[in-house]
């Protein structure tokens, strides 16, 4: 399989008519190519979600580019709302691309660069590169280490490769509602997966990859992926809670963070089962039908 890099700051991944948003993407995201539509690669991406991207978005590698930047272990992922690539290590400097929440850039160990000495350069900055070859700095508080990999394209894995996953229960529940916690008043967009906009499915997405655990995109439960169904007297903090069409993220007592649509709200909220509680849906408390947990 041909692989390939995301390498624009974020694209949108479209349906079979080239038209309808699918699914988000950022920069340093991989994408498998399985074949050509005019000027769109028909892809798959690293998380196993198929659609279209346009070919200019896309920078052309191999498998094993993807195998060594993963071992490299220098990959890190955007984790504040966006950050500032700048040309200097200081919040004056030239901003030369901003990117999304989510976003992968390499983290360089080393360099050198007139002007500048060791001191400065480490003064609470990183040196990165991004996809498409800017080379730049980010506020170190901005990143964290990248949390999945790229292994579903360069190994060709099964979808079960996506149940490999090995995480601490405790500390894994915190960081999902945390992040989720971090989502709240974004505005409503459909297939969206920033802080710009984003859907019900790309919050838990996101969420859960943040913890380092890749769910299927869309909102329901998806055989061969880790989220299985639970019986809703097991409900913990960082389960999901399914709905037909919606999917929304369990924080404890009643309540649960989700990205909605309801004209009422149209961002990130929470919302309660809890008929007492400000933030009752009765139609979502009404309509739940499933659960879902990792463990």
């Amino acid at each position: 399989m041909r692989v390939g890099i995301v390498r624009v700051p974020s694209v949108f991944l479209v349906e079979k008519d080239l038209k309808s948003p699918a699914d988000q993407l950022f920069m340093g995201w991989a994408v498998g190519i399985l074949g050509e539509k005019g000027e769109f690669y028909q892809v798959l991406t690293h998380y196993g979600y198929p659609g279209y991207l346009k070919k200019d978005a896309v920078k052309i590698t191999v498998e094993e580019k993807l195998e060594q930047r993963d071992r490299g272990g220098r990959l890190v992922m955007v984790a504040a709302p966006f950050a500032d690539v700048l040309a200097e290590p200081r919040v004056q400097g030239e901003r030369l691309v901003t990117l999304d929440k989510g976003s992968y850039v390499e983290r360089l160990e080393s360099f050198r660069k007139p002007g500048f000495d060791g001191e400065e350069m480490q003064n609470g900055f990183s040196l990165v590169r991004t996809a498409a070859g800017i080379t730049g700095f980010v506020p170190d508080i901005a990143v964290m280490r990248r949390p999945d990999n790229d292994g579903y394209l360069y190994l060709g894995r099964e979808p079960g490769y996506f149940l490999g996953q090995n995480v601490p229960e405790a500390q894994f529940r915190e960081k999902v509602v945390l992040f989720a916690a971090s989502y709240l008043n974004t505005p409503y967009r459909w297939a969206g997966k920033s802080q710009q906009g984003i859907d019900c499915s790309g919050l838990t997405f996101m969420c859960y990859l943040f913890g380092g655990v890749i769910i299927y995109r869309d909102a329901k439960i998806h055989p061969g992926y880790p989220v299985k169904s639970i019986s809703f007297d097991k409900l913990e903090k960082g389960d999901l809670l399914y709905f037909p069409g919606h999917i929304g993220i369990y924080i404890g007592e009643g309540r649960y963070i989700h990205s909605t649509g309801n004209v009422n709200n149209f961002a990130c909220v929470i919302s309660s089962f809890l008929e007492e509680d400000r933030f009752y849906r009765k139609d979502l408390r009404e309509s739940l039908y499933a659960a879902g947990s990792i463990f």
